[in-house]
């Protein structure tokens, strides 16, 4: 992945594109607490009622966990006026709200009062800025004596009790702060009703107003054409305590929504101004058919300072108001709020992969969501995770499932090939495309699309919609462990899959596209495993989407898609985290044995004049890979098991040969074809 080497905001063009998308920089750290701790006084289950003095001991306990350069303590200071932005987009004392979905109170839609009295009194022993603000612009909140207050509800989200968490209310916690008599003034602010203005959002505003919303069957609700409409000139109406505070702390339950789940950044939804549009309390300027877009350019005027994610009360299947209620004692917090997001979802089930957002806040630059770069301190977020029962829609259409395989190689169209039964290309199982290489009378080419309508590959855009015509779709998935899952498919009219050259996968009954429609069992072999499609198309558009996943829709943890020849993420961190050897290294080819893609690696101290070929068991030169100066450092060479006039090598014994100076180094491969 890498930053973008052009403006972001190009109208016209998607926002993810090749040359834009980054999974962040940086290596921060996260900390996870938890009840079962065995560290705390009075260890309890992942799922019991606790406490205040319970909560209270796990979040420090977080907060101390995070010695990094960017804890709490470090990042908040003295001379700060603090806010600290909460969600209380429901509460209990309004009767009609969600809150009450279905007849049940809802604790877990907002966040739990003691882990904010916690923070609290951890800044004011720690640090004692000079102000904390608790600020929240509820959607379903309005406040006592304001318009749209209910006529049938006595309390607001400000001055109703909690029995759930410790019988607390954020008027009581006031009084009870302003009894310590601190320095640190302790005050709110309800956002729906502060003063506002309107700016420009910072780095340019990533959302669009006016765009074309897609509505294929299964197509989520906020998924649209990318490119369409134009993106936010003026800016948002912010509230002032949002822009003018020195830092803001996100404090924010574990709930899921249908695009994912609702954390850290979508907490920023209730600092819209509504008030300013004429809009009540409602939150609706901020999704324009593109929600995530919304959000993370409200996130962009005052970027969290500090994350913390708790689940001692959340939300579960279609939230984050339609859901159930969800215990489970855990803490996520971090300097990084991309990083403490990736962990807790990790914690909740989800794939960081998954979620667009977090793709397009690391766009903006707010930090990494790239597993391999996070540091987690106490627990390892799989060792207690719950899997968070994921959207189904609510209210809105679709449902959440993993992000689908989005890079591909395509060919076609092949006339008179509708029926699947036919063979355009020979020995079709076995095929192994590089980009450009012929493919009957066309060549094989490379689609890389990124954004919501990479959900779909357009194979009747790319290719053309004429009558009994196949195409291909070739990728490559790669794992870093065996494992089983799922292959969701949705296609149009007819298709056929092959998995490492097996069939899993044959209808030649005509279906219309419905995203995710088919669910295919699967087993994915460590490393490498080759995916190619053939999708008969008898009249009209034809088109492909298909999601490598778990049984509820989360993509498989640690796969990749790559195209022939790029090398697995995994890979290129574990290299370039080793030190250098004293001499020239030629390191172990991965994966060996191999068919037909090998990676050789190796390592050079210092600069200098390297070579690096292939020869076969009778000592016969093949090819030679790398030849020149190189640089110091590891590196990593690709061998496609071909000779150098491009023709294939058969099964057996192969050398790779590192020459480097005046060392000579030899690694054995082994090609099973």
């Amino acid at each position: 992945m890498q930053q973008a080497q052009e403006p972001l905001q190009v109208e016209g063009l998607p926002l993810l594109r090749p040359g834009t998308l980054t999974l962040g920089e940086g290596h921060p750290t996260v900390a996870v607490a938890t009840s079962s701790d065995s560290e705390l006084d009075a260890p309890a289950a992942l799922n019991a009622s606790l406490s205040f003095a319970q909560v209270d001991a796990i979040v420090r306990r977080a907060l101390d966990l995070d010695q990094s350069e960017r804890s709490i303590r470090a990042v908040i200071e003295p001379s700060d006026w603090v806010v600290l932005k909460v969600n209380i987009v429901t509460n209990r004392g309004n009767p009609s709200s969600a809150y009450y979905h279905n007849g049940i109170e809802h604790p877990g839609q907002i966040t739990d009062l003691r882990v904010v009295k916690s923070v609290i009194n951890y800044l004011i022993e720690q640090v004692g800025p000079r102000r904390i603000t608790i600020a929240e612009g509820g959607a379903e909140s309005p406040r006592k004596g304001e318009p749209g207050f209910p006529s049938n509800a006595e309390e607001d989200g400000w001055s109703v009790i909690y029995p759930e968490f410790g019988d607390l209310s954020y008027i009581e916690m006031l009084e009870e702060f302003a009894a310590l008599g601190a320095s640190t003034v302790v005050d709110t602010s309800d956002l729906n009703y502060a003063p506002f203005r309107r700016e420009p959002v910072p780095g340019g505003a990533i959302q669009r107003l006016g765009v074309t919303r897609l509505r294929y069957p299964g197509a989520q609700f906020g998924f649209h054409v990318e490119g369409t409409g134009s993106f936010r000139k003026e800016g948002y109406f912010m509230p002032e305590p949002i822009l003018d505070a020195d830092k803001v702390i996100s404090i924010a339950a574990m709930k899921t929504t249908i695009y994912g789940t609702t954390l850290g950044i979508k907490n920023y939804v209730g600092t819209l101004a509504s008030g300013a549009y004429g809009d009540g309390t409602s939150k609706r300027q901020h999704y324009q058919n593109n929600p995530e877009h919304g959000y993370v350019d409200l996130f962009a005027y005052n970027p969290a300072a500090y994350t913390v994610i708790e689940g001692f009360w959340g939300t579960e299947g279609d939230g984050p108001q339609w859901g159930q209620n969800v215990q489970h004692n855990v803490v996520v917090a971090g300097g990084d709020p991309l990083a403490t997001e990736a962990v807790a979802n990790v914690v909740m089930g989800f794939n960081p992969l998954d979620l667009e957002h977090l793709y397009l806040a690391a766009t903006k630059g707010f930090g990494t969501f790239d597993l391999n770069r996070i540091q987690v301190e106490g627990r390892a977020p799989a060792s207690v995770q719950r899997n968070f029962v994921k959207s189904r829609g609510g209210g809105r259409s679709g449902a959440f499932y993993g992000r689908g395989i989005r890079r591909w190689l395509v060919a076609g169209p092949f006339p008179n090939s509708s029926d699947i039964g036919s063979e355009p290309l020979p020995n079709e199982a076995q095929l192994y495309p590089r980009e450009g290489e012929p493919a009957g009378d066309v060549e094989w080419t490379q689609v890389e699309h990124l954004g919501y309508t990479a959900e779909i590959l357009p194979l009747g855009d790319l290719n053309g919609k004429d009558q009994d015509i196949a195409n291909y779709a070739f990728t490559l998935v790669h794992t870093p462990q065996a494992q089983e899952g799922f292959l969701w498919l949705g296609y149009g009219d007819y298709a056929k899959v092959w998995l490492n050259g097996d069939v899993v996968y044959e209808n030649i009954a005509r279906r219309n596209f419905q995203l995710a429609d088919q669910k295919v069992p699967i087993r994915l072999a460590q490393g490498e495993n080759k995916l190619l499609f053939k999708v008969g198309n008898s009249a009209g558009n034809t088109m492909l989407a298909a999601h490598v996943v778990d049984q509820d829709g989360d993509r498989l943890p640690g796969i990749e898609f790559l195209l022939p020849g790029e090398i697995p993420t995994a890979v290129e961190e574990s290299v370039a985290s080793q030190p250098l050897p004293e001499a020239p290294a030629l390191l172990e080819n991965y994966p060996n044995p191999f068919n037909p893609i090998t990676r050789i690696r190796f390592a050079l101290p210092q600069a200098g004049s390297a070579k690096l070929d292939i020869y076969n068991a009778a000592g016969q030169w093949i090819c030679t890979l790398v030849e020149g100066e190189v640089a110091s450092g590891y590196h990593e060479v690709m061998w496609d098991a071909r000779n150098a006039s491009g023709f294939n090598m058969a099964s057996g014994i192969y050398f790779a040969v590192l020459k480097a100076g005046d060392l000579r180094k030899t690694r054995p491969m082994t090609l099973v074809r």
